[in-house]
């Protein structure tokens, strides 16, 4: 039987609401994360935490398998008859603003998929944090892991989340080449630089979602 991709998208949004915790926290996460899996010291263990947590819901209640290949060590979050990318995404950043935009992967990366799979989709957490403002969870994560603080300069120390909130749970579809072209041509896609490396060489550039500017037909919730 063929699933649409609006039709699948209901199906990931259901395990999720129904089996990924809406509150959780950052030390629990962070010891879970080094339990599970190779991404135990990531600054932003959230979004990891989203992903690696929904991975085996998803492939255990519904099948499926990681998605395609996006660099050398890392893929798309999850496949089944359409490409999935799962991103958590706070309500509101560390200092209170609201963000304008998620971005997404490699740009030449996800024309590839969309050229060769049937589209495309975005399955957004949005959650609601609270901020490590008083430096207490680097602490204990620094003690946790035995890792030495690094010495940085004014405003370049990441601030950490310390729990989440899941507030809202949607999809957001992508269907092939021209529906990409289409959603760059509206403006709620763009293009966004990522500078250079350490070796001065250009990162390759990202796509960008413009949150307030995606169509509603583009969204999909339960």
């Amino acid at each position: 039987m063929t699933i649409t991709q609006e039709e699948e998208a209901k199906e990931i949004l259901e395990i999720l609401d129904k089996y990924f915790p809406k509150r959780f926290d950052a030390k629990e996460s962070i010891k879970w994360l080094h339990k599970h899996t190779t991404q135990k010291k990531q600054d932003e263990w959230a979004a990891f935490f989203f992903e690696e947590y929904s991975f085996p819901l998803l492939t255990n209640f519904l099948g499926g398998w990681k998605g395609p290949r996006i660099t050398k060590d890392k893929r798309f979050d999850y496949q089944r008859e359409f490409v999935w990318d799962l991103k958590m995404e706070s309500v509101v950043d560390k200092n209170g603003k609201n963000p304008k935009f998620i971005i997404l992967n490699d740009q030449n990366a996800t024309d590839r998929i969309i050229q060769d799979e049937k589209g495309i989709g975005f399955i957004i957490a949005k959650t609601e944090f609270v901020f490590d403002l008083d430096g207490k969870l680097k602490k204990w994560r620094n003690e946790f892991e035995n890792k030495t603080p690094k010495k940085t300069g004014p405003g370049k120390t990441r601030v950490l989340k310390t729990k989440g909130r899941v507030e809202d749970l949607l999809a957001v579809l992508i269907c092939g080449k021209n529906g990409m072209e289409k959603a760059l041509s509206e403006g709620w896609i763009g293009v966004h630089p990522q500078g250079r490396n350490s070796n001065g060489k250009p990162r390759p550039p990202k796509y960008k979602m413009i949150l307030e500017q995606i169509p509603s037909e583009k969204i999909v919730k339960l």
